[in-house]
């Protein structure tokens, strides 16, 4: 069968496989993947022995792709008989892509014809990569861009990898009121409300704004054009904030940071209610931490470096500090 959305081929998450794959990820992610049977961490990329059924890892989003370690055309067949490829399901015959310089490809190529395949570089539910120790089938379906769905997005839109990091450092439950001030395109919210969980965003720009709403339609949202600086809900309304703030590269401006992020701390420390958290990320950290230690009832709990894109921002969970009596 193919899925009815994105007509490609799709899993079968129930179907038991047995096999060893590589999951990629953001670099400062890798130690929140628990779960699967990890045999071995680096910096971006884990390396995973699949002994079951694919729901649990599928439903993980965490990482980016999944590719099956396949170094010889016998675990390419052993895989599409037992293995994660054996978990795909189609009408038509699986397409495959083999991305320009993999060794051996030829070699590759008559064993998938033999297999009945269609060679498809636009459309492709396996790409063949090398890999460090050979040849790597990266899954389709285990793409982000199919497995997070298509997002209008800004050239400083968050990663959705990213996006589920903070959504998971902020420990959002169920019945919380969750608040991005500076939700630009949505991806964080798109992250938060997922599972039915009502969001709130804001953003100065109106044209992000109405990218959000766009990007929202499945998530119970509610979206206004507003300022981090002057937010309009009252004290103590906000059980958790999550936001990516502006680095002042691609967007903003360090001069500008020097004002905005004193006055959207204190915001967040207004608005936030006593037991809440809030996961904020920036790259202009120097004067991020000095702007918390100038707000009061904010203090920073926990740092996360992240590495993607060339930046290397760093994710802060803030809590309220507790009044002395």
């Amino acid at each position: 069968m193919s899925s009815p959305v994105l007509g490609l081929p799709c899993l079968d998450l129930i179907h038991p496989v047995h096999d060893d794959v590589v999951l990629r990820t953001v670099v400062g992610v890798d130690d929140l993947i628990t779960g699967p049977d990890v045999v071995s961490r680096t910096p971006g990329r884990l390396i995973c022995r699949i002994d079951g059924t694919l729901q649990d890892l599928y439903d993980l989003r965490l990482f980016n792709s999944l590719a099956v370690l396949v170094p010889s055309v016998s675990s390419v067949l052993r895989s599409a008989a037992t293995g994660v490829i054996s978990a795909l399901r189609s009408d038509a015959p699986l397409r495959f892509r083999i991305a320009p310089g993999v060794l051996d490809s030829s070699r590759l190529h008559v064993a998938l014809d033999e297999l009945g395949w269609v060679e498809d570089g636009s459309d492709w539910s396996v790409n063949f990569v090398d890999g460090v120790d050979g040849w790597e089938a990266e899954i389709g379906p285990f793409h982000w861009s199919r497995r997070f769905g298509k997002l209008e997005r800004l050239p400083w839109s968050t990663k959705p990898v990213v996006a589920e990091v903070l959504v998971r450092l902020a420990k959002v439950q169920a019945g919380d009121r969750v608040l991005d001030p500076f939700c630009g395109s949505g991806t964080l919210l798109a992250a938060a409300g997922s599972g039915g969980q009502p969001v709130i965003g804001s953003d100065i720009d109106p044209r992000a704004v109405a990218m959000a709403r766009s990007n929202l339609v499945k998530v119970a949202a509610q979206l206004t054009v507003a300022s981090a600086e002057q937010l309009e809900h009252s004290d103590g309304s906000i059980d958790r904030v999550i936001a990516n703030l502006p680095f002042g590269k691609l967007v903003g401006s360090h001069t500008g940071n020097t004002r905005l992020y004193p006055a959207a701390l204190r915001e967040v420390a207004r608005v936030l209610q006593p037991s809440g958290r809030a996961a904020l990320l920036t790259d202009d950290k120097r004067l991020f931490e000095a702007a918390v230690a100038g707000t009061k009832s904010l203090k920073i709990v926990r740092r996360r470096m992240l590495t993607y894109s060339g930046v290397t921002p760093t994710a802060y969970v803030l809590t309220r500090t507790r009044s002395r009596r």
